[in-house]
Formats: C-alpha cells, sequence, structure tokens
C-alpha cells in the first residue's frame, strides 16, 4: 500500500491548517491518552518547567508516514514506539513519529512542560496573600499541546486518563474523580477515573490547596447521584457564596435533565473559580473553569451581576451537551457549541427566575454582536471559515455568540420550542460522545421540524452583516392606513444583496393618560421578501411609537420612524417594559455608531431618561456608551459632553449631571452601585473637558464617604485611585496604603494599573516599553498596563507612540503567544486617534500585506473601528461649522 503522507506545512511552526487537521484524522485514530505530570515542583518559582509523559494509543488506518504529536514545552527527552526507543525529531512544537504500519500501535512521548503566566497551557499563581501555588489549565482550541504531547484538534477524540504526582496538602480536579492516590515520599500521586472520549481542548486540571465546598446533584431519572463543587484560592474563602453556587448548579442540571432526554453524561461537576483568567469561563466536562475576578463576588453585587453569573453557569452547562458531548469537527462549526450555548443559557436563566435574562442580552451581548458584525473589513458568517487555528482563536467573537445565539432565537421563533428540542435531543442520540457538523445538524432540524432548513440557513449562516428593519406609517384621518415593515441588507463579505426570512413582531405604543409609554397592539408579522404589510394595524389609532422586532426575535438593526424616534428620546423613562426598553436604547446607540444621531442627542437622553428604574445591565451599558459617545463619536463638542458626564446640577434636574444623578440614587441600590462604577470611569476622562481639579474634589468626597449607603469595597477605592491617576491627583503613598489594605494578586494587579495611569509623557513611554519588552508579564499584567497606557483623555501624548507600536507588530505576533500578542496589538492600537492614525495604519497594512493573517484580521478590526469613529466626527463637526 503507499504510504499516506500529510500536506504541506504553513510558515508559523505553531500553527495548524485545516487540511493537515482533516489528513491527520483521516489516517489515525486516538483510542486513550494517559498522562503523567509531575507538579511538585510548581512551589518554587525558579522551576519554570514540569516533567511530563504522555501515552498515546493510536490505530493506524492505513500505512502512514510524516504523523506528529503537538507539544510546545522546554524539552522532549525521549520518544518509544511500540516499546522500542526512537529518536528524537522535534521542533519545539511537533513530535516527529516513524513511519506507521495500519493497525494498533503505542507512542510514549516523555518531556518537559512550561508553566505558563498567559493563561494558555498549564498556567502557574503564587498568591501573595499566603504564598500558596495554584495550577490550572486552559486549553482552547490548541494549547492541550502545551501541557502534554498529543493529538491537539477537535476531532481525535480520546479516553483520558490522567495522574498527577503533587504536593502533599492540595486537591487535584480534572474531568474525572480522583480514583486512587498513593504517597510518594513527601509527595502524592492522584489518579483521575477515565473519561469518556474528550478531544484534547477539553481535557483539563485544577490543582493547589484550593478551598473546596462539596454538595450533590440527584437527577430525576434513576440514575447514580451527581456530586458536585465549587472550589477558590483558601485566601479568598470568606468571598465564596457556595450556598447560592451549589443550589443554581443543581437547579439547572434538573433544567437540562427535564430538557433534555440525553442524561447529563459526565459523571461528576466541579466548578473551579482561577485566576488570571483569559476568558470567563470553560466548559471543560467534570471540571468547569471560571474567572474568579468576575465570579468571585468580594463585596456588594447587584442583582445584574448574579444574573450574569447564572447566565455563564447555565452558558458553561449547556456545553455539556453542545460541544462535549458533541464536539464540532472543526472551528468553522464553533456556532454548533457557542451560539447554542449563548443561546440557551439565557434562555435557562430566565426559567431559573431572572426575568431580565433577555434584557441584558438585547442590551450588552447584542451590542457585541452589532459591532462585530458592521466591520466590513473583518466581519464573516455565523459559519465562519477558518484555515488554521491561528483563525480559530479568534472565531470566538461577537458573530460566533451573539449573533448566532440571536440566530438561534429566531430559529425557535420560525420553527417552534418543540421541534427545536425535537432535533437537539436527536443529535445527542446519534452524534454522542463524537463529532458533528453543519450539514448533519441541518439534516436533523429539517426531519424534526418537517421544513426543508438548507434556505433558511443560507441566509442566516452563509451570509454576513445585519439586517435593517424600518417601518413606514401612512396615516388617514388620525388612523393607521397602512403599516409596513421594510428589510434591506447587504452580504458585507461579498456586496451582494440578502434578504432573510424574519419572524417577529411590531409593537405599537401610545402614552396613555398618566404620562406612561404602553403597549397598545402586538402584531405577529412575518417577513420574507424586501418589505411586508401589517394587515392588523389597518384603523388603528395612530401610535407614538412602532418598535419593529418588539419582543426581540430576530437579528436586525432597527430604523425608527421619525415620530418613533422623538417619542424614544422623549419617553423612554416613561415605558415599564425592561426588554422594550432595552431595545429602544439599542437602537439609539446603532444610530449614534452609523452617523445618524448625534452624540450629543444620545448622552443628553441617557442623562434624561435612563433612570434608576433601568435594569441594571442596560443602564451599565448606556452609561458605559454614553462616555464613549463623549470621547470618540462627538464633534467639537467632546469636552462639553465629558463635562456633563463627570458634572453636577446644571441647571436643575432635567439637565442634571452624572454626579448629580449618583448623588440622587437611593442610598444602597443598585442604580448608586451602577452609577458610581461608571461616574469613576468618567471621572479618569476629566482632563478631556478642562475639569480635573473639581472632579478630583468630587472622588475624594466619595471616598471620605459622603455618598451615603455606598460601600467603600476594595474595588470602589481602586476605581477612585485610578481616576485621580488619570487626573495626576494621587500620590505613591496613596497607592501603597492601598496596596497594604488589599494585597491579594488582584491587589497588586489594580495597583499597577492605577500607578501606570498618570498623565506623563515619561509615564506613557514606560509603560509601552515595558510592554513591548517584558516577557515575563502575565495576562493581568498586560491587561492592567494596557489600560493605564491608552486613556482616552490622555490622547495628545500616546499619539506620538503610534509610529512605534506600529513597527512593533510582527515582531509582537512572532514572539509573544498569541493570547499575549492579542492583547498588545488589539490593546494598544489607537482607539481614540484621528486621520493621522488612520493613514498611518493604512500605510502599515499596505507595507504588510505578507503579515500572518490573523495579525492582519486584529489590526482591520480596530482599523475599521478608528474609521469609523472619525467619520461620525467629521460629519458632526461639518454640520456643526455649517449651522
Amino acid at each position: 500500500m503507499t504510504l499516506s503522507v500529510p500536506p504541506a506545512r504553513l510558515t508559523s511552526p505553531t500553527n495548524l491548517s485545516r487540511q493537515e487537521a482533516r489528513w491527520r484524522s483521516d489516517v489515525v485514530h486516538v483510542t486513550a491518552l494517559d498522562v503523567h505530570v509531575d507538579v511538585t515542583g510548581a512551589v518554587d518559582a525558579g522551576t519554570t518547567g514540569f516533567p511530563v509523559s504522555s501515552t498515546l494509543h493510536l490505530v493506524a488506518r492505513q500505512d502512514v508516514e510524516g504523523l506528529w504529536a503537538d507539544f510546545l514545552g522546554e524539552s522532549v527527552d525521549r520518544v518509544v514506539l511500540d516499546g522500542a526507543a526512537v529518536p528524537v525529531a522535534w521542533d519545539g512544537a511537533r513530535v516527529g513519529l516513524p513511519a506507521l504500519a495500519a493497525g494498533e500501535h503505542e507512542v510514549v512521548i516523555q518531556a518537559v512542560g512550561r508553566y505558563s503566566n498567559s493563561g494558555q497551557g498549564l498556567h502557574r499563581l503564587t498568591d501573595p496573600v499566603d504564598g500558596a501555588t495554584y495550577l490550572y489549565t486552559h486549553f482552547e482550541p490548541s494549547d492541550a499541546r502545551r501541557a502534554w504531547p498529543c493529538l491537539d484538534q477537535p476531532d481525535l477524540r480520546a479516553r483520558l486518563r490522567l495522574t498527577v504526582t503533587h504536593p502533599a496538602g492540595w486537591t487535584v480536579l480534572g474531568n474525572g474523580t480522583v480514583a486512587t492516590t498513593r504517597q510518594v515520599g513527601a509527595a502524592v500521586v492522584s489518579g483521575l477515573s477515565t473519561t469518556e472520549p474528550l478531544p484534547t481542548y477539553l481535557t483539563a486540571l485544577a490543582a493547589g490547596p484550593w478551598h473546596r465546598v462539596t454538595g450533590t446533584w440527584v437527577p430525576a431519572a434513576p440514575t447514580a447521584p451527581v456530586p458536585l463543587s465549587w472550589s477558590c484560592r483558601s485566601s479568598l474563602a470568606a468571598h465564596l457564596d457556595a450556598d447560592e453556587l451549589l443550589d443554581l448548579t443543581g437547579r439547572g442540571l434538573s433544567l437540562y435533565e427535564r430538557t433534555y432526554t440525553y442524561p447529563y453524561p459526565w459523571g461528576s461537576y466541579d466548578c473551579v473559580l482561577v485566576p488570571e483568567y483569559n476568558i470567563g469561563a470553560m466548559e471543560n466536562p467534570g471540571c468547569v473553569t471560571f474567572s474568579e475576578d468576575a465570579y468571585l463576588f468580594r463585596g456588594p453585587a447587584t442583582r445584574a451581576q448574579h444574573a450574569g453569573r447564572a447566565n455563564t453557569l447555565l452558558h458553561e452547562m449547556c456545553h455539556m451537551w453542545f460541544g462535549d458531548l458533541v464536539t464540532p469537527r472543526w472551528w468553522e462549526d464553533t456556532w454548533l457549541k457557542e451560539s447554542f450555548a449563548d443561546y440557551t443559557g439565557t434562555w435557562a436563566e430566565e426559567q431559573l427566575g431572572y426575568a431580565e435574562a433577555w434584557v441584558a442580552f438585547a442590551s450588552s451581548r447584542k451590542l457585541w454582536a452589532y459591532q462585530e458584525d458592521t466591520r466590513p473589513d473583518t466581519t464573516h458568517p455565523v459559519v465562519a471559515t477558518v484555515h488554521d487555528v491561528e483563525a480559530a482563536r479568534q472565531a470566538f467573537d461577537g458573530i460566533t455568540y451573539a449573533k448566532g445565539a440571536s440566530v438561534l432565537k429566531q430559529l425557535v421563533a420560525y420553527v417552534g420550542q418543540e421541534r427545536f428540542l425535537a432535533a437537539a435531543n436527536t443529535w445527542f442520540a446519534e452524534h454522542a460522545f463524537g463529532n458533528g457538523e453543519l450539514s448533519e445538524f441541518l439534516e436533523t432540524l429539517t426531519h424534526a421540524s418537517g421544513r426543508d432548513m438548507s434556505a433558511w440557513a443560507h441566509a442566516w449562516l452563509r451570509t454576513s452583516g445585519p439586517s435593517y428593519l424600518s417601518s413606514t406609517t401612512q396615516v388617514h384621518d388620525a388612523r393607521v392606513a397602512r403599516l409596513t415593515v421594510r428589510q434591506e441588507g447587504v452580504d458585507l463579505s461579498t456586496g451582494r444583496d440578502v434578504l432573510r426570512p424574519h419572524t417577529l413582531v411590531v409593537g405599537l405604543y401610545s402614552l396613555d393618560p398618566s404620562g406612561a409609554l404602553v403597549r397598545t397592539h402586538r402584531l405577529p408579522v412575518t417577513l420574507t421578501g424586501r418589505e411586508a404589510e401589517v394587515a392588523g394595524a389597518v384603523g388603528l389609532d395612530v401610535p407614538d411609537l412602532v418598535l419593529v422586532n418588539d419582543e426581540d426575535l430576530t437579528y436586525a438593526v432597527v430604523r425608527p420612524d421619525a415620530r418613533s424616534l422623538a417619542t424614544a428620546r422623549t419617553h423612554l423613562a416613561d415605558l415599564a417594559d425592561p426588554l422594550a426598553r432595552s431595545l429602544l436604547w439599542s437602537m439609539l446607540h446603532n444610530l449614534v455608531r452609523d452617523g445618524l444621531l448625534e452624540a450629543e442627542a444620545f448622552v443628553d437622553t441617557v442623562l434624561r431618561q435612563a433612570d434608576d428604574t433601568t435594569e441594571a445591565a442596560t443602564l451599565a451599558t448606556l452609561l458605559s456608551q454614553a462616555l464613549q459617545a463623549a470621547t470618540r463619536y462627538a464633534g467639537g463638542g467632546s469636552a462639553a459632553l465629558v463635562a456633563r458626564l463627570v458634572g453636577d446640577d446644571q441647571g436643575g434636574a432635567p439637565a442634571r449631571g452624572c454626579w448629580g444623578l449618583l448623588r440622587a440614587s437611593a442610598p444602597g441600590s443598585d442604580a448608586q452601585l451602577v452609577r458610581a462604577r461608571a461616574w469613576l470611569s468618567a471621572a479618569g476622562q476629566a482632563g478631556l473637558a478642562g475639569e480635573g481639579t473639581a472632579v478630583a474634589g468630587r472622588v475624594r468626597r466619595l471616598l471620605d464617604g459622603a455618598l451615603s449607603g455606598l460601600e467603600l469595597t476594595a474595588d470602589l477605592r481602586w476605581r477612585a485611585l485610578t481616576a485621580l491617576a488619570r487626573l495626576d491627583a494621587v500620590t505613591d503613598e496613596e497607592l501603597s496604603a492601598q496596596l497594604e489594605a488589599d494585597p491579594g494578586a488582584l491587589g497588586v494587579t489594580r495597583h499597577l494599573q492605577a500607578s501606570s495611569s498618570r498623565p506623563r509623557r515619561e509615564v506613557k513611554e514606560a509603560v509601552l516599553a515595558r510592554l513591548l519588552e517584558d516577557r515575563t508579564l502575565g495576562n493581568d499584567h498586560v491587561d492592567a498596563l494596557v489600560a493605564a497606557f491608552g486613556v482616552d483623555a490622555h490622547r495628545g501624548l500616546t499619539a506620538p507612540l503610534t509610529t512605534r507600536y506600529l513597527a512593533a507588530l510582527e515582531g509582537i505576533w512572532s514572539t509573544r503567544s498569541q493570547e499575549i500578542a492579542t492583547r498588545l496589538v488589539t490593546g494598544l492600537f489607537p482607539a481614540a486617534g484621528d486621520a493621522d492614525d488612520l493613514r498611518a495604519v493604512r500605510r502599515w497594512l499596505a507595507d504588510h500585506e505578507q503579515a500572518p493573517p490573523a495579525l492582519r484580521r486584529l489590526v482591520l478590526k480596530s482599523y475599521d473601528d478608528l474609521d469609523r469613529a472619525v467619520r461620525v466626527r467629521d460629519a458632526a463637526s461639518r454640520r456643526s461649522a455649517d449651522a
């Protein structure tokens, strides 16, 4: 038989192409992966690596040459094939294997891995509070190779048996439960139970002296109870609200048990709150990891924060089926897990008592989707084209998550919840512990729904850019003579017009005698072509506001008619329905980004209409959007807008500034806490308005306890001190005193950010130099320094450094991990820049056409945002000059 050989390798030694992955899964199957990792040296900060041994049980489907295992570490010391040692052939990324005959083989690779500080691979943190060392893994999309040798791609699933040698007193958590332990000298060897077949990116390990609280979930089905746990660092044990988390975990599992016919497949459910995490959470089966910064509350937390945590928990739990039980074959079908988890997590959150779940989704998640989907150079269909794993890392974006979830919400409206769940349950049964792809899911959905889903899927999943919906009302004798809904859309990837099928609701709203804005009519509409008449509206009183896509059933940017826009701008506070409010706020923000509503008008509307009854997540989003509108989208009036956002009462309550609104909030309320955080963010930008001295005085009043009911937690104190640092109004002694009061890892990070935030040229130059040159920086410290460098109000200081940033881009990409490189490329981009910056970036793009595609895509995304902001600002300035 002719030997099968792999396709040509990519230029980047650490990259993996789709073609190579497809070849490898065609020629070999992995039945089991036995990993033994020794982390006893982790407690020594000077020890950079750890011994690891992987035993791969392979089945070659034919004679094959050129096969390799993936490994990024310090060394590969020995390779044994079928009991015989073979020469080590390792190039720093791949361990070459000798030619294999068809049949079963055992490969043992003994190596030394490298501890990580980037959140990729096996991450290590030494807690500055008690000196304890903690380890955890994060592997998506292809970083299992940073911890142990493996065949690192999603369609090569294998049963994992993990053995860990570790210091005594440590807790070890992973995909399986600890099945055996034995003492070896001063160390302990813990053997975890063998798992069901897993892709490598879902294998997991967390080890350290965790504070762990356990519980049990008893399924309704006659199966064994499922052990549960939540863990965090021991120094944070007092903040772990384990009762709430265990209760929510159990209720979530019960909900999914009622929803899915396939029982929970992973035996145990451990959750670990980990430090310095790159993302919010990761769905490792049986060992879910969560960001402690985001989800371990160390002080008062709003209901919206609790709801957001519940959403993330339920998102990851959905993955136990969508993504873990059935995994996409390759990363172009990432939507088959992330879109489904984003949609289902929000649905489940609502089912478990958070009625505002879809409100927060509409105000924040869809904002992310709209921003990504309107970037002409980098948007992509929900089902993206992913040529390699560097591109795969960038596929985890607002389109894959939030647009995909919105499309699934539209799908449920289109086919019905029961048919959608029938398709899901068939999908699980037919593909359990295996892989699947779009065509297979569509076949399942077509059978379950009784509808040919190919046209629907092409319109929604194979095209890019949002639909734009608008309405036109014709009036006769103060009644509706005709109401028409119209759609437009251009596939930004091809330039062709695209019309999508929309199942939606049109809401008619009017002011009642008490002044409340209420929905008078709910009118379902099916829009399959360019326009549709809303027959049910004919003869009705003319509404004050027409809300297209009421209830948020579809994914589209809504353009209001003039009457509806005027009503929204003056009566949003009179609208009780929080989802309708959120949709209208989203509509207004999209108008600002598209240059169809002045930034001044949006900020004014936020100050007048976003009252304290606004749902907390929506209020937080709005205050952030108002600040960005003032600093990046306003024309010549930017300084005046910032002054309003940091100001006190200006001419009475109707024109009250954010400080006045904060002082008027009910003591101890969620609104007070949301407004305090937002105001401190704005306060740091007060230099744009020449208000630094006055605002610094208000910050100090806040720190002195002037706001009754506002608990001055470490978080708020750091926010206040960072604002003062941005105004150059804080001393080193004050920052050191706060670090002494909050000496944990987060306190160290916040101190670094605050002490690096002063508006001085030498500070900005030093921060940039450290970011570009210091390879020891972990991801949290990179984020802190990036935030300190890129303050919008300091743009005059950082503008001369754009040239140095651009010159460093390719070096950043080639010498840093992709995670750290991504943070540097996006975080140091001159996002608050001007036309000169646009020209400089445009020149870089023209001169670096051969730069890695993933790097160019990151630069293009930021370029598109800056181009949009400059165009909006310039148009506003021209209108102001003409007036």
